[in-house]
C-alpha cells in the first residue's frame, strides 16, 4: 500500500511539474513576442523603417509566434482539445481600462 501511495505522489508530482515547466516556456513565448514587437514600434516610431517595412515584419512575427505557440501546446497538452488550456496573449491594457 505505501508503495502505491508512494508511486501515485511521485507521478502526480511529475505532471504537475511538466505542467508548470509548460507554461512557463508559454509565458517566455509571450514575452519575447511582446519585446519584439514593441521593437518594431520603436523602430518605426525612429524612422528607421517605414510602414511597409514594418507591416512585413509583424505579418511574420504572428505568423512564427502562432504557429510556435501551436507547436508549444501540442506538445505540452496533446492534440486532443481541452478547455483547461491557457486562453491565448490577452490585451492586458485594454483589459484594465476603464470605460468611464
Amino acid at each position: 500500500m505505501k508503495n502505491t501511495f508512494k508511486c501515485s505522489t511521485l507521478l502526480a508530482i511529475t505532471f504537475l511539474l511538466a505542467g508548470c515547466s509548460g507554461g512557463k516556456e508559454l509565458r517566455r513565448l509571450e514575452t519575447s513576442y511582446k519585446v519584439q514587437l514593441e521593437e518594431y514600434a520603436e523602430q518605426y516610431k525612429d524612422g528607421e523603417i517605414t510602414k511597409v517595412q514594418h507591416d512585413k515584419k509583424v505579418t511574420l512575427l504572428n505568423s512564427r509566434y502562432g504557429n510556435r505557440r501551436a507547436q508549444m501546446e501540442r506538445e505540452i497538452y496533446g492534440d486532443s482539445l481541452d478547455r483547461n488550456r491557457p486562453a491565448p496573449m490577452i490585451n492586458q491594457n485594454a483589459a484594465t481600462r476603464s470605460r468611464y
